[in-house]
């Protein structure tokens, strides 16, 4: 049986570190402007830089997700800013957007890519699809059971993760189209990279919409689902409800898991504090390397504490 790697968030330096002190095999970031962690989740290019380094040194991975959904214009940057990850020797990215995961594949053969959560894969069908379009990898929500887990991995020529530790909300993962999820206060376009401030264009980036990727913005989440909302009858407010989620973490079932072939465990969690996210860390690689089932008078062992539910992405 083997052994599926262990993929961890971080939403700062910080965390990079303590993920892999945790016993994380490889880290996924935000690159600032480029990912739908939010700001207060992302890493700006120095810190990119100095987490690669610092994950190389470890002989971990570095994954940066890309997984917004650009404008036009956004694209082409977005393009010509790729040659720059990879003199950092970044060659894994995660993406969101299925026309930008086959124009990366064709431009740039030596990117490992890989098709986000929200790209909603969950089939058979739908790994085959993203391994033809040219993905390497294929991230599944934890909703996929193990037996499931079996028939999708018959699909060669690519690998599977499974979002492991992550919220299920009402919606598909990166799917939402609410029109109450656009924050209508456009935003400067960062300039992530360097020599941005020194091109006319780093000076001219422009002005983005910080709502849906659905809806023109980049995709960064405010979250507005997970608000209270007011119920009215006949013009009279009877009652406050949230829309569901649910927290899924399904430790348990690591070993059924790599039993059914999946190549990686992924963590959701970039919103984590430090702390708390090494402790999950740690348990997962706990289970990882124990690799047994958890039989009943353990039950309570595998319900992770209510402070490790994940507030974002």
């Amino acid at each position: 049986m083997a052994v599926p790697a262990l993929l961890a968030p971080a939403g700062n330096l910080e965390a990079v570190s303590a993920a892999i002190d945790a016993g994380a095999d490889a880290v996924y970031v935000g690159l600032k402007g480029w990912s739908r962690g939010g700001a207060r989740r992302e890493l700006n290019w120095d810190e990119l830089a100095a987490a690669q380094r610092e994950v190389a040194s470890a002989g971990r991975r570095l994954q940066v997700a890309l997984n917004t959904i650009p404008k036009p214009q956004e694209r082409a940057q977005l393009f010509e800013r790729v040659p720059a990850l990879l003199d950092l020797g970044i060659d894994e990215v995660i993406v969101n957007d299925i026309g930008i995961l086959a124009a990366l594949r064709q431009r740039f053969p030596d990117l490992r890519l890989t098709a986000s959560i929200g790209c909603g894969a969950q089939t058979v069908a739908d790994a085959a699809f993203f391994r033809d379009l040219g993905a390497h990898a294929v991230v599944l929500p934890g909703t996929v059971s193990p037996t499931e887990m079996r028939e999708i991995r018959t699909v060669r020529g690519i690998s599977v993760e499974i979002m492991v530790h992550m919220v299920e909300e009402f919606v598909l993962l990166g799917k939402c189209s609410m029109p109450s999820y656009v924050h209508l206060k456009p935003s400067l376009l960062p300039a992530v990279f360097p020599s941005d401030a020194d091109t006319p264009e780093g000076a001219l980036r422009g002005m983005r919409q910080t709502g849906s990727m659905k809806r023109g913005g980049v995709g960064v989440c405010f979250k507005i689902c997970q608000q209270p909302w007011e119920l009215f009858a006949d013009g009279r407010r009877v009652d406050t409800r949230l829309f569901p989620s649910r927290q899924i973490s399904r430790i348990a079932e690591v070993k059924a898991y790599a039993e059914a072939g999946v190549d990686v465990l992924k963590l959701q969690g970039r919103s984590l504090p430090v702390d708390l996210l090494a402790s999950l860390v740690r348990r997962y690689r706990e289970a990882i390397d124990a690799r047994t089932s958890l039989v009943a008078e353990e039950a309570r062992s595998a319900v992770l504490p209510s402070a490790w539910a994940v507030v974002g992405r």
